[in-house]
Protein backbone atom coordinates (compact mmCIF):
# COMPACT_ATOMS: atom_id res chain seq x y z
CA UNK A 1 0.00 0.00 0.00
CA UNK A 2 2.86 2.62 -0.54
CA UNK A 3 1.34 5.10 -2.78
CA UNK A 4 -1.63 5.28 -0.68
CA UNK A 5 0.62 5.41 2.57
CA UNK A 6 2.46 8.28 0.72
CA UNK A 7 -0.80 10.04 0.48
CA UNK A 8 -1.81 9.99 3.98
CA UNK A 9 1.73 11.38 5.01
CA UNK A 10 1.94 13.84 3.05
CA UNK A 11 -1.10 15.31 1.67
CA UNK A 12 -2.37 18.27 3.61
CA UNK A 13 -6.11 19.20 4.13
CA UNK A 14 -7.99 22.54 3.95
CA UNK A 15 -11.33 21.00 3.20
CA UNK A 16 -12.96 23.27 5.64
CA UNK A 17 -11.95 25.13 8.58
CA UNK A 18 -13.32 22.78 10.97
CA UNK A 19 -11.50 21.32 12.98
CA UNK A 20 -13.30 18.00 13.17
CA UNK A 21 -13.02 17.96 9.81
CA UNK A 22 -10.11 18.59 9.02
CA UNK A 23 -9.08 15.81 12.08
CA UNK A 24 -10.25 13.17 9.18
CA UNK A 25 -7.44 13.24 7.78
CA UNK A 26 -3.79 13.15 9.59
CA UNK A 27 -1.67 14.63 6.93
CA UNK A 28 -2.13 18.23 7.74
CA UNK A 29 0.04 17.22 11.06
CA UNK A 30 3.46 17.20 9.17
CA UNK A 31 5.54 19.86 9.39
CA UNK A 32 6.27 21.80 6.16
CA UNK A 33 10.34 22.01 6.52
CA UNK A 34 10.00 18.47 6.40
CA UNK A 35 8.12 17.62 3.62
CA UNK A 36 8.97 20.50 1.13
CA UNK A 37 12.88 20.67 2.66
CA UNK A 38 14.25 19.41 -0.80
CA UNK A 39 13.48 18.65 -3.93
CA UNK A 40 13.06 14.99 -4.04
CA UNK A 41 10.93 15.69 -1.10
CA UNK A 42 8.70 17.91 -3.32
CA UNK A 43 8.61 15.56 -5.81
CA UNK A 44 7.12 12.90 -2.95
CA UNK A 45 4.49 15.38 -2.00
CA UNK A 46 3.62 15.95 -5.23
CA UNK A 47 3.34 12.45 -6.20
CA UNK A 48 1.10 12.15 -2.92
CA UNK A 49 -1.19 14.73 -4.25
CA UNK A 50 -1.42 13.25 -7.28
CA UNK A 51 -2.19 9.99 -6.43
CA UNK A 52 -5.21 11.66 -4.28
CA UNK A 53 -7.23 12.48 -7.34
CA UNK A 54 -7.65 8.71 -7.89
CA UNK A 55 -7.99 7.48 -4.41
CA UNK A 56 -10.79 5.98 -2.94
CA UNK A 57 -11.76 7.12 0.63
CA UNK A 58 -12.56 11.07 0.63
CA UNK A 59 -15.10 9.65 2.74
CA UNK A 60 -14.07 9.63 5.87
CA UNK A 61 -14.60 7.16 7.62
CA UNK A 62 -17.70 5.74 6.15
CA UNK A 63 -18.40 3.13 4.50
CA UNK A 64 -19.12 4.15 1.28
CA UNK A 65 -19.27 3.32 -2.66
CA UNK A 66 -18.30 6.43 -3.78
CA UNK A 67 -15.64 8.77 -2.77
CA UNK A 68 -12.85 7.77 -5.27
CA UNK A 69 -11.56 11.55 -6.68
CA UNK A 70 -11.44 12.83 -10.22
CA UNK A 71 -13.49 9.86 -11.72
CA UNK A 72 -16.25 10.52 -9.10
CA UNK A 73 -16.74 14.17 -10.51
CA UNK A 74 -16.68 13.19 -14.05
CA UNK A 75 -19.68 10.54 -13.33
CA UNK A 76 -21.26 12.87 -11.07
CA UNK A 77 -21.12 15.33 -13.99
CA UNK A 78 -22.72 12.73 -16.16
CA UNK A 79 -25.11 11.31 -13.68
CA UNK A 80 -26.89 14.91 -13.27
CA UNK A 81 -27.41 15.34 -17.24
CA UNK A 82 -29.09 12.99 -20.10
CA UNK A 83 -27.07 10.90 -21.86
CA UNK A 84 -25.80 8.66 -18.96
CA UNK A 85 -28.88 5.89 -17.54
CA UNK A 86 -28.95 4.26 -14.50
CA UNK A 87 -31.31 1.28 -15.32
CA UNK A 88 -32.08 0.89 -11.39
CA UNK A 89 -31.38 2.44 -8.10
CA UNK A 90 -28.67 -1.07 -7.16
CA UNK A 91 -26.94 -0.34 -3.76
CA UNK A 92 -28.12 3.36 -4.22
CA UNK A 93 -24.57 4.72 -5.09
CA UNK A 94 -25.01 7.34 -7.67
CA UNK A 95 -28.62 6.74 -7.56
CA UNK A 96 -28.96 9.62 -4.96
CA UNK A 97 -27.03 11.85 -7.86
CA UNK A 98 -28.85 10.87 -10.92
CA UNK A 99 -32.72 10.76 -9.70
CA UNK A 100 -31.77 14.75 -8.33
CA UNK A 101 -32.20 13.59 -4.38
CA UNK A 102 -28.75 14.97 -3.53
CA UNK A 103 -29.85 18.04 -2.32
CA UNK A 104 -31.84 16.47 0.69
CA UNK A 105 -28.03 14.62 1.15
CA UNK A 106 -25.75 17.45 2.10
CA UNK A 107 -24.85 16.95 5.59
CA UNK A 108 -24.17 13.33 4.74
CA UNK A 109 -20.49 13.20 4.73
CA UNK A 110 -20.46 9.97 2.23
CA UNK A 111 -22.49 11.87 -0.68
CA UNK A 112 -20.82 14.20 -3.36
CA UNK A 113 -21.29 17.50 -1.77
CA UNK A 114 -18.70 16.54 1.00
CA UNK A 115 -16.35 13.73 -0.75
CA UNK A 116 -15.50 16.63 -3.82
CA UNK A 117 -15.15 18.99 -0.94
CA UNK A 118 -12.60 16.95 0.89
CA UNK A 119 -10.93 15.58 -2.44
CA UNK A 120 -10.37 19.07 -3.94
CA UNK A 121 -9.55 21.45 -1.09
CA UNK A 122 -7.01 18.49 0.35
CA UNK A 123 -5.14 18.70 -3.00
CA UNK A 124 -5.26 22.37 -3.10
CA UNK A 125 -3.52 22.89 0.21
CA UNK A 126 -0.91 20.01 -0.71
CA UNK A 127 -0.41 22.38 -3.64
CA UNK A 128 -0.23 25.85 -1.98
CA UNK A 129 2.12 24.09 0.39
CA UNK A 130 4.46 23.13 -2.87
CA UNK A 131 4.38 26.54 -4.03
CA UNK A 132 5.16 28.06 -0.83
CA UNK A 133 8.46 26.47 -1.36
CA UNK A 134 8.86 28.10 -4.87
CA UNK A 135 11.91 29.90 -4.01
CA UNK A 136 14.07 26.41 -3.80
CA UNK A 137 12.27 24.19 -6.24
CA UNK A 138 12.78 27.32 -9.06
CA UNK A 139 16.64 26.81 -8.46
CA UNK A 140 16.48 24.12 -10.80
CA UNK A 141 14.91 22.70 -13.79
CA UNK A 142 13.58 19.66 -11.90
CA UNK A 143 12.18 22.07 -9.44
CA UNK A 144 10.44 23.96 -11.98
CA UNK A 145 8.94 20.63 -13.15
CA UNK A 146 7.04 20.34 -9.33
CA UNK A 147 6.40 23.55 -9.20
CA UNK A 148 4.63 24.10 -12.67
CA UNK A 149 2.04 21.11 -11.99
CA UNK A 150 1.58 22.65 -8.28
CA UNK A 151 0.07 25.83 -9.76
CA UNK A 152 -1.61 24.16 -12.58
CA UNK A 153 -3.03 21.36 -10.35
CA UNK A 154 -4.51 23.85 -8.16
CA UNK A 155 -6.09 25.95 -10.74
CA UNK A 156 -7.20 22.50 -11.92
CA UNK A 157 -9.10 21.77 -8.81
CA UNK A 158 -10.61 25.26 -8.59
CA UNK A 159 -12.19 24.73 -12.38
CA UNK A 160 -13.36 21.56 -11.01
CA UNK A 161 -15.05 23.43 -7.78
CA UNK A 162 -16.56 26.04 -9.59
CA UNK A 163 -18.23 23.22 -11.94
CA UNK A 164 -19.73 21.48 -9.11
CA UNK A 165 -20.64 24.34 -6.58
CA UNK A 166 -22.00 27.06 -8.76
CA UNK A 167 -23.27 28.63 -11.99
CA UNK A 168 -21.68 28.79 -15.36
CA UNK A 169 -18.76 31.61 -14.93
CA UNK A 170 -19.73 33.12 -18.27
CA UNK A 171 -23.47 33.47 -17.63
CA UNK A 172 -22.91 34.32 -14.39
CA UNK A 173 -19.70 35.93 -13.28
CA UNK A 174 -20.86 37.60 -10.39
CA UNK A 175 -22.49 34.62 -8.82
CA UNK A 176 -20.74 33.14 -5.68
CA UNK A 177 -17.98 30.44 -6.42
CA UNK A 178 -16.08 28.64 -3.83
CA UNK A 179 -13.82 29.79 -0.71
CA UNK A 180 -10.20 30.75 -2.24
CA UNK A 181 -7.12 29.57 -0.30
CA UNK A 182 -3.84 30.67 -1.50
CA UNK A 183 -1.24 30.12 1.46
CA UNK A 184 -1.50 26.87 3.27
CA UNK A 185 -4.09 26.08 5.75
CA UNK A 186 -4.22 24.31 9.06
CA UNK A 187 -7.33 23.74 11.55
CA UNK A 188 -6.24 27.26 13.40
CA UNK A 189 -6.81 29.16 9.85
CA UNK A 190 -9.77 31.65 9.40
CA UNK A 191 -12.19 30.63 7.22
CA UNK A 192 -13.04 32.68 3.65
CA UNK A 193 -16.06 33.81 2.20
CA UNK A 194 -17.14 32.66 -1.30
CA UNK A 195 -15.27 34.37 -4.14
CA UNK A 196 -17.45 35.47 -7.02
CA UNK A 197 -16.86 33.27 -10.39
CA UNK A 198 -15.34 35.90 -11.85
CA UNK A 199 -12.32 36.07 -8.74
CA UNK A 200 -12.05 32.42 -9.25
CA UNK A 201 -11.59 32.38 -12.51
CA UNK A 202 -10.04 35.44 -13.79
CA UNK A 203 -7.51 35.95 -10.61
CA UNK A 204 -6.87 32.08 -9.84
CA UNK A 205 -7.48 29.35 -12.09
CA UNK A 206 -6.19 31.49 -15.27
CA UNK A 207 -3.47 33.46 -13.71
CA UNK A 208 -2.34 29.82 -12.21
CA UNK A 209 -2.29 27.73 -15.31
CA UNK A 210 -0.25 30.37 -17.27
CA UNK A 211 2.05 30.32 -14.20
CA UNK A 212 2.24 26.80 -14.60
CA UNK A 213 2.77 26.29 -17.81
CA UNK A 214 5.60 28.83 -18.28
CA UNK A 215 7.32 26.31 -15.74
CA UNK A 216 6.88 23.13 -17.69
CA UNK A 217 7.77 24.82 -20.84
CA UNK A 218 11.08 25.66 -19.32
CA UNK A 219 11.60 22.44 -17.60
CA UNK A 220 9.95 20.57 -21.53
CA UNK A 221 12.83 22.40 -23.26
CA UNK A 222 15.45 21.92 -20.77
CA UNK A 223 14.88 17.91 -20.95
CA UNK A 224 13.14 17.34 -18.02
CA UNK A 225 9.95 14.52 -18.76
CA UNK A 226 7.81 13.03 -17.07
CA UNK A 227 8.16 9.40 -15.32
CA UNK A 228 4.53 8.32 -16.43
CA UNK A 229 1.38 9.35 -17.85
CA UNK A 230 0.07 10.23 -13.80
CA UNK A 231 2.23 13.34 -13.78
CA UNK A 232 0.79 16.84 -15.56
CA UNK A 233 3.44 17.78 -17.94
CA UNK A 234 3.43 21.03 -20.48
CA UNK A 235 1.21 19.24 -22.67
CA UNK A 236 -1.17 18.04 -20.32
CA UNK A 237 -1.27 21.50 -19.01
CA UNK A 238 -1.99 22.93 -21.88
CA UNK A 239 -5.42 20.45 -21.95
CA UNK A 240 -6.49 21.80 -18.65
CA UNK A 241 -6.33 25.38 -20.29
CA UNK A 242 -8.32 24.28 -22.98
CA UNK A 243 -10.87 22.96 -20.70
CA UNK A 244 -10.86 26.13 -18.97
CA UNK A 245 -10.74 28.25 -22.02
CA UNK A 246 -14.20 26.79 -23.25
CA UNK A 247 -15.73 27.38 -19.85
CA UNK A 248 -14.97 30.99 -20.11
CA UNK A 249 -15.44 31.02 -23.58
CA UNK A 250 -12.00 32.05 -24.56
CA UNK A 251 -12.79 30.25 -28.17
CA UNK A 252 -9.04 31.56 -29.77
CA UNK A 253 -7.38 30.64 -26.13
CA UNK A 254 -9.38 27.33 -26.25
CA UNK A 255 -8.02 25.93 -29.76
CA UNK A 256 -4.62 27.47 -29.09
CA UNK A 257 -3.93 25.25 -25.77
CA UNK A 258 -6.02 22.19 -27.50
CA UNK A 259 -3.26 22.46 -30.67
CA UNK A 260 -0.22 22.78 -28.55
CA UNK A 261 -1.17 19.78 -26.49
CA UNK A 262 -1.74 18.09 -29.27
CA UNK A 263 1.97 18.21 -30.05
CA UNK A 264 2.94 16.02 -27.32
CA UNK A 265 0.82 13.24 -29.16
CA UNK A 266 1.63 13.78 -32.79
CA UNK A 267 0.42 10.84 -34.91
CA UNK A 268 -1.98 9.42 -31.83
CA UNK A 269 -4.29 12.01 -31.51
CA UNK A 270 -7.02 9.57 -31.93
CA UNK A 271 -7.43 5.87 -30.91
CA UNK A 272 -7.67 3.36 -33.88
CA UNK A 273 -11.18 0.80 -34.32
CA UNK A 274 -8.71 -1.50 -33.03
CA UNK A 275 -7.82 0.14 -29.65
CA UNK A 276 -11.11 1.30 -28.21
CA UNK A 277 -12.71 -1.59 -27.40
CA UNK A 278 -11.40 -3.95 -24.45
CA UNK A 279 -12.53 -1.88 -21.62
CA UNK A 280 -10.29 1.13 -22.00
CA UNK A 281 -8.43 0.20 -18.92
CA UNK A 282 -4.76 0.40 -19.42
CA UNK A 283 -3.62 4.35 -20.37
CA UNK A 284 0.33 2.75 -20.68
CA UNK A 285 -1.26 0.94 -23.41
CA UNK A 286 -3.76 3.78 -25.04
CA UNK A 287 -1.45 5.93 -26.82
CA UNK A 288 -3.78 8.88 -27.20
CA UNK A 289 -3.92 9.08 -23.21
CA UNK A 290 -2.84 12.28 -21.89
CA UNK A 291 -3.46 11.82 -18.04
CA UNK A 292 -4.70 9.54 -16.04
CA UNK A 293 -4.44 7.02 -12.76
CA UNK A 294 -2.47 3.82 -13.01
CA UNK A 295 -4.30 1.23 -10.70
CA UNK A 296 -1.93 -1.48 -9.09
CA UNK A 297 -2.56 -3.60 -5.78
CA UNK A 298 -0.90 -1.15 -3.78
CA UNK A 299 -3.67 1.38 -4.85
CA UNK A 300 -6.80 -0.23 -6.52
CA UNK A 301 -9.86 0.56 -4.56
CA UNK A 302 -12.12 -2.55 -5.46
CA UNK A 303 -15.77 -1.45 -5.03
CA UNK A 304 -14.84 1.84 -3.91
CA UNK A 305 -13.55 2.60 -7.40
CA UNK A 306 -14.52 3.53 -10.74
CA UNK A 307 -14.85 0.39 -12.58
CA UNK A 308 -16.81 -0.62 -9.66
CA UNK A 309 -19.76 1.46 -10.91
CA UNK A 310 -19.43 0.90 -14.54
CA UNK A 311 -18.48 -2.59 -15.10
CA UNK A 312 -21.81 -4.74 -14.95
CA UNK A 313 -19.78 -7.33 -15.94
CA UNK A 314 -17.71 -7.93 -12.82
CA UNK A 315 -19.07 -7.84 -8.80
CA UNK A 316 -19.09 -4.55 -8.17
CA UNK A 317 -22.01 -1.86 -7.63
CA UNK A 318 -22.81 -1.60 -11.87
CA UNK A 319 -24.15 -5.52 -11.91
CA UNK A 320 -27.62 -4.45 -10.62
CA UNK A 321 -27.71 -0.82 -11.96
CA UNK A 322 -26.35 -1.40 -14.70
CA UNK A 323 -24.88 1.70 -16.73
CA UNK A 324 -26.49 2.71 -20.18
CA UNK A 325 -26.37 5.34 -23.24
CA UNK A 326 -29.80 6.72 -24.35
CA UNK A 327 -31.72 4.80 -27.57
CA UNK A 328 -31.46 8.67 -28.80
CA UNK A 329 -27.38 8.83 -28.46
CA UNK A 330 -26.83 5.66 -29.51
CA UNK A 331 -29.01 5.67 -32.68
CA UNK A 332 -26.23 8.88 -34.14
CA UNK A 333 -23.83 6.60 -34.54
CA UNK A 334 -24.02 4.93 -37.89
CA UNK A 335 -23.56 0.87 -38.59
CA UNK A 336 -20.17 1.38 -39.51
CA UNK A 337 -18.97 3.14 -36.18
CA UNK A 338 -15.94 2.03 -34.15
CA UNK A 339 -18.02 3.20 -30.93
CA UNK A 340 -20.86 0.95 -30.96
CA UNK A 341 -18.56 -1.21 -29.30
CA UNK A 342 -18.69 0.75 -26.26
CA UNK A 343 -22.85 -0.53 -25.93
CA UNK A 344 -24.77 -3.12 -26.40
CA UNK A 345 -27.44 -1.52 -28.43
CA UNK A 346 -30.38 -2.83 -29.03
CA UNK A 347 -31.16 -6.55 -29.04
CA UNK A 348 -34.56 -8.45 -28.09
CA UNK A 349 -36.35 -8.39 -25.12
CA UNK A 350 -35.90 -12.05 -24.01
CA UNK A 351 -32.27 -11.54 -23.43
CA UNK A 352 -33.11 -9.38 -20.04
CA UNK A 353 -31.64 -10.27 -17.25
CA UNK A 354 -32.21 -9.07 -13.57
CA UNK A 355 -27.95 -8.18 -13.21
CA UNK A 356 -25.42 -8.55 -15.24
CA UNK A 357 -24.83 -7.08 -18.97
CA UNK A 358 -27.32 -7.79 -20.54
CA UNK A 359 -29.51 -5.13 -20.74
CA UNK A 360 -29.95 -3.08 -24.26
CA UNK A 361 -27.31 0.06 -24.21
CA UNK A 362 -25.21 -0.80 -21.31
CA UNK A 363 -22.04 -0.12 -21.43
CA UNK A 364 -18.97 -2.02 -21.91
CA UNK A 365 -16.79 0.69 -22.96
CA UNK A 366 -14.53 0.95 -19.23
CA UNK A 367 -14.21 -2.44 -17.39
CA UNK A 368 -11.72 -3.61 -14.64
CA UNK A 369 -9.07 -5.62 -16.45
CA UNK A 370 -10.14 -9.23 -16.36
CA UNK A 371 -11.30 -11.27 -13.16
CA UNK A 372 -9.36 -8.28 -11.20
CA UNK A 373 -10.12 -5.51 -9.64
CA UNK A 374 -8.10 -3.26 -11.50
CA UNK A 375 -8.68 -0.55 -13.54
CA UNK A 376 -6.72 2.62 -14.87
CA UNK A 377 -8.73 5.59 -14.57
CA UNK A 378 -8.85 8.17 -18.14
CA UNK A 379 -8.82 12.10 -16.92
CA UNK A 380 -7.87 13.15 -20.53
CA UNK A 381 -7.55 11.84 -23.97
CA UNK A 382 -6.13 13.46 -27.15
CA UNK A 383 -9.49 12.88 -28.87
CA UNK A 384 -10.93 15.24 -26.61
CA UNK A 385 -8.60 17.79 -27.71
CA UNK A 386 -9.28 17.32 -31.16
CA UNK A 387 -13.13 17.97 -30.39
CA UNK A 388 -11.99 21.33 -28.56
CA UNK A 389 -10.25 22.85 -31.11
CA UNK A 390 -12.96 21.75 -33.33
CA UNK A 391 -16.03 23.49 -30.99
CA UNK A 392 -13.55 26.63 -30.68
CA UNK A 393 -12.48 26.82 -34.04
CA UNK A 394 -16.50 26.57 -35.19
CA UNK A 395 -17.40 29.01 -32.38
CA UNK A 396 -15.13 31.66 -33.62
CA UNK A 397 -16.32 31.78 -37.12
CA UNK A 398 -14.24 29.36 -38.60
CA UNK A 399 -15.92 26.15 -40.06
CA UNK A 400 -12.54 25.08 -42.58
CA UNK A 401 -10.21 24.67 -39.59
CA UNK A 402 -13.72 23.43 -37.17
CA UNK A 403 -14.40 20.19 -39.89
CA UNK A 404 -10.65 19.98 -40.30
CA UNK A 405 -10.38 18.06 -36.66
CA UNK A 406 -13.74 17.02 -36.26
CA UNK A 407 -12.02 15.01 -39.60
CA UNK A 408 -9.12 14.04 -38.00
CA UNK A 409 -11.36 12.04 -35.25
CA UNK A 410 -13.91 10.22 -37.44
CA UNK A 411 -11.44 9.09 -39.95
CA UNK A 412 -10.24 6.87 -37.01
CA UNK A 413 -14.52 6.13 -35.78
CA UNK A 414 -16.50 5.79 -38.93
CA UNK A 415 -15.64 5.56 -42.37
CA UNK A 416 -18.53 6.15 -43.50
CA UNK A 417 -19.13 9.48 -41.97
CA UNK A 418 -20.42 12.66 -43.39
CA UNK A 419 -20.86 15.01 -41.07
CA UNK A 420 -18.28 17.09 -41.72
CA UNK A 421 -20.61 18.87 -44.64
CA UNK A 422 -22.31 20.83 -42.24
CA UNK A 423 -21.69 24.65 -41.13
CA UNK A 424 -22.75 27.02 -38.43
CA UNK A 425 -22.54 27.84 -35.33
CA UNK A 426 -26.55 27.41 -34.30
CA UNK A 427 -28.01 25.37 -30.93
CA UNK A 428 -30.70 24.67 -29.16
CA UNK A 429 -31.30 26.23 -25.37
CA UNK A 430 -32.53 22.51 -24.77
CA UNK A 431 -30.43 19.87 -26.17
CA UNK A 432 -30.81 17.82 -28.79
CA UNK A 433 -32.48 14.08 -27.66
CA UNK A 434 -33.86 15.46 -24.87
CA UNK A 435 -37.76 15.25 -25.04
CA UNK A 436 -39.40 18.03 -27.10
CA UNK A 437 -35.89 18.97 -28.01
CA UNK A 438 -35.20 20.67 -31.92
CA UNK A 439 -32.25 20.49 -33.61
CA UNK A 440 -30.56 23.32 -35.93
CA UNK A 441 -28.15 20.63 -38.11
CA UNK A 442 -25.14 23.09 -37.70
CA UNK A 443 -21.76 22.14 -37.51
CA UNK A 444 -21.28 22.86 -34.15
CA UNK A 445 -24.36 20.67 -33.06
CA UNK A 446 -22.17 18.08 -34.68
CA UNK A 447 -19.60 18.86 -33.04
CA UNK A 448 -21.21 18.55 -29.46
CA UNK A 449 -23.03 15.32 -30.65
CA UNK A 450 -19.67 13.43 -31.56
CA UNK A 451 -18.48 15.07 -27.83
CA UNK A 452 -21.49 13.50 -25.93
CA UNK A 453 -20.15 10.13 -27.75
CA UNK A 454 -16.80 9.92 -27.59
CA UNK A 455 -16.33 11.51 -23.78
CA UNK A 456 -19.65 9.64 -22.43
CA UNK A 457 -18.66 8.73 -19.08
CA UNK A 458 -15.20 10.56 -19.45
CA UNK A 459 -15.99 14.56 -18.75
CA UNK A 460 -18.91 15.43 -16.88
CA UNK A 461 -21.58 15.42 -19.65
CA UNK A 462 -23.28 18.40 -17.23
CA UNK A 463 -20.14 20.36 -17.48
CA UNK A 464 -20.76 21.36 -21.31
CA UNK A 465 -24.21 21.92 -20.76
CA UNK A 466 -23.44 24.38 -18.21
CA UNK A 467 -20.79 26.34 -20.17
CA UNK A 468 -22.96 26.59 -23.42
CA UNK A 469 -25.83 27.81 -21.48
CA UNK A 470 -27.96 24.92 -22.22
CA UNK A 471 -30.72 22.94 -20.16
CA UNK A 472 -32.36 19.23 -21.00
CA UNK A 473 -34.84 17.22 -20.31
CA UNK A 474 -34.88 13.42 -19.99
CA UNK A 475 -36.44 11.04 -22.25
CA UNK A 476 -39.25 8.71 -21.61
CA UNK A 477 -38.53 6.41 -24.12
CA UNK A 478 -35.62 4.87 -21.57
CA UNK A 479 -38.13 3.15 -19.56
CA UNK A 480 -39.54 1.49 -22.97
CA UNK A 481 -35.60 0.29 -23.76
CA UNK A 482 -35.22 -0.95 -20.37
CA UNK A 483 -37.84 -2.61 -18.66
CA UNK A 484 -36.52 -2.19 -15.00
CA UNK A 485 -36.00 1.00 -15.52
CA UNK A 486 -37.19 3.78 -12.94
CA UNK A 487 -39.46 6.66 -14.15
CA UNK A 488 -38.33 8.41 -11.21
CA UNK A 489 -35.05 9.17 -12.53
CA UNK A 490 -37.10 11.55 -15.50
CA UNK A 491 -36.84 13.96 -12.33
CA UNK A 492 -39.84 15.86 -13.98
CA UNK A 493 -40.51 16.95 -9.88
CA UNK A 494 -36.88 19.50 -10.63
CA UNK A 495 -36.30 22.25 -13.30
CA UNK A 496 -33.38 20.91 -15.33
CA UNK A 497 -34.48 22.82 -18.57
CA UNK A 498 -33.20 26.18 -17.90
CA UNK A 499 -29.85 27.09 -17.93
CA UNK A 500 -30.59 29.68 -14.57
CA UNK A 501 -31.32 26.51 -12.74
CA UNK A 502 -29.65 25.98 -8.97
CA UNK A 503 -31.04 21.93 -9.27
CA UNK A 504 -27.81 20.54 -10.76
CA UNK A 505 -25.88 22.74 -8.16
CA UNK A 506 -24.28 20.48 -5.39
CA UNK A 507 -24.83 21.96 -1.57
CA UNK A 508 -22.01 22.92 0.32
CA UNK A 509 -20.77 20.60 2.63
CA UNK A 510 -22.60 20.32 6.12
CA UNK A 511 -19.43 20.60 8.39
CA UNK A 512 -18.39 23.67 6.11
CA UNK A 513 -21.42 25.68 6.81
CA UNK A 514 -20.47 24.38 10.84
CA UNK A 515 -16.94 25.64 11.02
CA UNK A 516 -16.54 28.28 8.47
CA UNK A 517 -19.08 31.54 9.62
CA UNK A 518 -17.79 33.33 6.83
CA UNK A 519 -19.60 31.02 4.39
CA UNK A 520 -23.15 30.96 3.08
CA UNK A 521 -25.06 28.22 1.30
CA UNK A 522 -26.49 27.30 -2.34
CA UNK A 523 -29.89 27.84 -2.57
CA UNK A 524 -31.85 24.51 -1.67
CA UNK A 525 -34.56 24.68 -4.89
CA UNK A 526 -34.32 25.43 -8.29
CA UNK A 527 -34.29 28.78 -7.97
CA UNK A 528 -32.30 31.43 -6.13
CA UNK A 529 -32.94 32.41 -3.03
Amino acid sequence: MKRIFLLSIIATLALSCSKDALETFPGNKVPADVVYGSVENAQSALTGALAGLGAGGWQGNYNSGIGFGLTETYLTGDALAEDYVLSGSGSGWMWQTYSYAFKSWFDDPRLQSATSWNCYYTTINSCNNLIGAGELLAESNQGKYILGQAYVLRAFCYHMLAQLYARAYFYYPEDLCVPVYLEPTTSETKGAARSTNKYVYEEVVYPGLTSGIELLKEADEAGVKRSSKTEIDYYVANGIKARVALTMHLWKDAYGAAEEALKGYAGNEALAASQISGGMNDITALPSVMWGEIKTTDNYGMYLSFQSQMDAGHDGYAQKARRCCTSWLWNRMNSTDARRAWWLGNFDNANYQASGEAIRYCQVKFKFKGDTWLGDYIYMRAEEMLLTAAEAYCQDGNDGQARNYLSKLMAKRDPAYTGTTKSGNNITTLTPGSDGASTTGSLLEEILIQRRLELWGEYGRLFDIKRLGQGFKRVATESADNPDFDPSSLISRRDTQSPDTYAWILLLPQKELDGNPNIVQNPTGDKAN
